[in-house]
């Protein structure tokens, strides 16, 4: 196996092999607001939360309990499947059970039993990007060494390495802030100012999503703009030569990261036209049809909007979420009646979500439908978890409205 075909989970790799030569500590371990019985207590109160099935999982993870860990991880994304923050911790956990995986990722000496492994966990890392590219980077701070002594390697191995070191280590730990900053003072360091070239791959990732957390959107876009140009060039460079080793889909999904920053940056025409690109080349890429369909929402053209996210429940029609999405922009154009078709369908493929039952109690409510509507409000203020308040609230207040004895 080589550590290109690893992505870039094996560019971390590489990263996290020179933290452990220069720092041989454990990992560190996951910081919890609370006690693992009382995480399971919590489970136990609202078991179609897949927060709190998520928190129990990191919970087991702090005690090395990865069979439980994985579990409530997988429970989490059963009840809903578009959780990326579980996605990229199942991403790491054969990392947190095997701490030498990185090492021999980084030698090229996966054990045969292991490639499967490290397959599912390079699917599980991508579709937690694909989900959300700024999804939260701290679960990595759990399998990785802790960061050396920033004066201690700067005196050992110079300033470049130092701030190298810091900037990943500021970035898993979410200081996204410090993140960006302290890759900008690498670059100009090593000239990368001057010379692009100079620029690490992996610096350009993790700078361009801690600018894209901290909103330094013109920034985020040009590295990924850049690290687009490399791919091509890379991939023009195998065909050239005719070579046979496997590339993966980078470029789309520097792609698809640049459209999702765009159109954080309000820059709605330009994500449109690179999200059209990205299914242009993955039409399996369903949450560009989701994040097309969120701007013609926002647009308030609710036709395109519902075409966008019929597209992406047909691209992945075992997310139940999408038939939601559908069913509430549906909603939002006046039909009610295909509404409440699309919020039965999902409570049939996923009963364990119960956020369809509110917005099917409100599609019936439009129809005149009280003894349906009254029904799915009901079952909702019983199952719903706590942290629905607001919601639990007006489901309530809406079961006051309903005429009674129909």
């Amino acid at each position: 196996m080589s550590t290109r075909n690893r992505g870039l989970l094996a560019t971390t790799a590489v990263t996290v092999a020179i933290l452990a030569a220069a720092a041989p500590l454990p990992a560190q371990r996951l910081q919890l607001s609370a006690t693992v019985s009382e995480l399971e207590a919590q489970v136990q109160r609202d078991s179609t939360d897949p927060n709190a099935h998520y928190f129990l999982a990191l919970g087991y993870w702090s005690e090395k309990r990865y069979d439980e860990a994985e579990r409530y991880l997988k429970q989490a994304l059963a009840i809903d499947n578009r959780y990326a923050s579980a996605r990229l911790a199942l991403a790491y956990l054969p990392f947190a059970r095997r701490p030498k995986l990185w090492n021999e990722m980084f030698d090229d000496r996966v054990p045969t039993e292991m490639v499967p492994v490290l397959e599912q966990s390079d699917r599980e890392y991508r579709h937690a990007f694909l989900i959300d590219p700024l999804v939260d980077l701290r679960i990595l701070a759990a399998v990785t060494p802790p960061r050396p002594d920033f004066l201690d390697v700067k005196d050992y191995l110079g300033e470049a390495w130092a701030l190298f070191f810091q900037g990943f280590a500021d970035c898993q730990e979410g200081r996204y802030v410090d993140c960006h900053g302290r890759f900008e003072a690498l670059i100009r360091t090593i000239g990368g100012d001057r010379y692009a070239q100079r620029i690490p791959s992996s610096v350009l990732w993790y700078k361009g999503l801690a600018a894209a957390h901290i909103g330094k959107f013109d920034v985020a876009a040009e590295h990924f703009r850049l690290l687009m140009k490399r791919n091509v060039d890379f991939e023009k460079d195998l065909e050239r030569k005719g070579e046979l080793t496997r590339v993966p889909l980078r470029t789309n999904e520097y792609r698809y990261t640049l459209a999702t920053i765009l159109q954080a940056a309000g820059k709605s025409t330009d994500a449109i036209v690179l999200f059209q690109e990205v299914l242009n080349n993955d039409i399996g890429a369903y949450m560009a049809y989701v994040r097309l369909a969120n701007i013609f929402e926002a647009q308030k053209d609710f036709p395109r909007a519902a075409t966008e996210r019929l597209r992406a429940v047909n691209a992945n029609p075992d997310d139940a979420s999408l038939l939601v999405d559908l069913g509430v922009t549906l909603g939002k154009a006046g039909d009610f009646a295909a509404a409440e078709t699309r919020f039965q369908q999902a409570l049939e493929l996923n009963p364990r979500d119960v956020r369809p039952l509110f917005w099917l109690g409100i599609a019936r409510q439009q129809l005149g439908k009280p003894g349906p509507a009254r029904e799915a409000f009901t079952r909702y203020v019983a199952l719903a978890p706590s942290r629905y308040d607001r919601q639990i609230a007006m489901a309530r207040e809406r079961l006051t409205q309903l005429p009674e004895g129909q």
